[in-house]
């Protein structure tokens, strides 16, 4: 099988990562996608909302994607977790399984920064969304996808929530009903 690895905070999930791994899918033709939130990203602080949280708006955006599955990897190790420990582990659950991580150019650019980043190429092929045809010299070992990219930014929403601006377009009506209900991001 061909698999593709989609991590991220998801706080909140919004269009903008349901486009990506959803274009992923269709341009790589791939089996299924997991979708692999983060505890604490090694890049960024903890910021918004609870695991917990993040899980259950994740669980309500991807419920209508029958190739789409949630690994709460990472989550159960509640700690910063690198991407290599988590390929390791979804390599040795899927032994005979194609990987292909799934990232935008803002990591690629980034990528020599990565813990183990050198060994990382032996794990999963590593595919570059490509937003806007940006001009970034992606090349092989990486792979290059152009597609139809979602500009959207989980601070932008955290930001406008706070000030009770209107965001419901960029996310799916049950996480937006989630966010409400909970009374997430209000201050």
């Amino acid at each position: 099988m061909k698999i593709g690895v989609f991590g991220g905070t998801f706080d909140p999930v919004h269009n903008g990562h349901i486009n990506a791994f959803a274009e992923t899918y269709i341009g790589l033709e791939l089996d299924k996608v997991i979708i692999v939130p983060t505890f604490i990203s090694p890049f960024k602080k903890k910021t918004g909302s609870t695991d917990r949280h993040r899980l259950n708006m994740l669980k309500r955006a991807v419920k209508n994607y029958d190739f789409a599955e949630i690994d709460t990897f990472e989550l159960d190790q509640q700690t910063v977790t690198y991407t290599f420990d988590t390929l390791k582990y979804l390599k040795e659950k899927y032994p005979d399984d194609e990987l292909y991580f799934i990232i935008g150019t803002d990591h690629f650019i980034t990528f020599d920064k990565w813990a183990n980043a050198d060994k990382l190429h032996d794990l999963a092929k590593f595919v570059v969304l490509d937003r806007n045809d940006e001009l970034y010299n992606v090349k092989a070992p990486f792979i290059k996808l152009n597609t139809n990219i979602v500009e959207v930014s989980s601070t932008l929403i955290r930001e406008r929530l706070k000030t009770n601006t209107e965001v419901r377009h960029l996310m799916h009506e049950e996480v937006y009903g989630y966010i409400k209900e909970q009374r997430l991001y209000e201050t």
